[in-house]
């Protein structure tokens, strides 16, 4: 896949030779004189753009290809048919400015998130109290860092690509959170995005929830090593980790444990 760096930079060395090329026909030096090596770089770089162009601009691309099908052999410079080239470069400049711009505005929508949580929706309840009771009141974590699609304020917003949207949050976070359940096991988006979180290998933190052994989740269990969510001493060392990584105000003990205390008797009174 071209990156559309190498587009820019392909455009640039065109312009360039371009107008190099139209000083020298607009100065009356020589019209009809031999521009050899002008034209040789010329039909090397309108290669180069072209094969860039392919993926995101194949109109472009296609024209372009027509264009150096008629420079093949060609040593001298028409001036007054040369101006056509360099309306076509620019016309495409304009174009690539646009789509830049245009991606530009898009990537500054998604916020780059610290924490993304990949769980089962029909396990919104416990994972609420999760967020509220152990990473946000807990860890001092801000909500908005948090990337969680079953609470509202960290979702989706309507109307965004979901798939893409989930996409780049797991690639751009920090840490990524598997809370696997019956529930998630049986949900194939849930082990889509499972199969995401492994593609970006960032920090992976892998929970159980009570209502899951270590003996039916499969071959995660040899993946990485799973962590009962209601076991306080590995909430503990999530605790520790998290503020050190982001070198977080220590929270008082009393409060953290306060906290901790309120979620694992919170999640014995939700339904799972």
């Amino acid at each position: 896949m071209v990156d559309n760096s190498q587009i820019k930079q392909n455009l640039v060395r065109c312009n360039k030779i371009i107008e190099y090329i139209r000083s020298n026909i607009n100065s009356g030096k020589c019209k009809t004189c031999v521009f050899c090596k002008e034209l040789t770089n010329l039909h090397q770089a309108l290669i180069c753009l072209t094969e860039s162009l392919r993926e995101k601009f194949p109109i472009e691309a296609e024209f372009l290809q027509g264009y150096l099908v008629s420079l093949v052999g060609v040593r001298t410079i028409n001036p007054y048919d040369f101006g056509g080239i360099l309306a076509v470069v620019n016309m495409i400049s304009i174009k690539y400015e646009r789509y830049a711009t245009t991606l530009n505005k898009v990537n500054l929508t998604i916020k780059k998130k610290k924490i993304f949580i990949s769980h089962a929706s029909k396990d919104k309840a416990l994972i609420q109290a999760f967020v509220d009771d152990i990473l946000q009141l807990g860890t001092s974590i801000d909500a908005n860092d948090i990337f969680c699609t079953s609470i509202e304020d960290m979702a989706i917003k309507n109307g965004e690509e979901i798939r893409k949207h989930i996409q780049e949050n797991i690639r751009c976070v920090d840490f990524s959170f598997l809370i696997i359940s019956k529930n998630y096991k049986a949900s194939e988006i849930c082990l889509n995005e499972m199969g995401a979180v492994w593609a970006y290998d960032n920090n992976v933190k892998l929970y159980l929830l009570p209502n899951t052994d270590f003996d039916n989740i499969g071959w995660l269990y040899n993946t990485r090593i799973a962590e009962k969510i209601d076991n306080s001493i590995a909430l503990d060392e999530l605790h520790e980790q998290l503020q050190k990584y982001y070198s977080l105000q220590n929270s008082s003990i009393k409060n953290w444990s306060r906290q901790r205390e309120k979620f694992l008797n919170e999640i014995k009174t939700i339904k799972l």
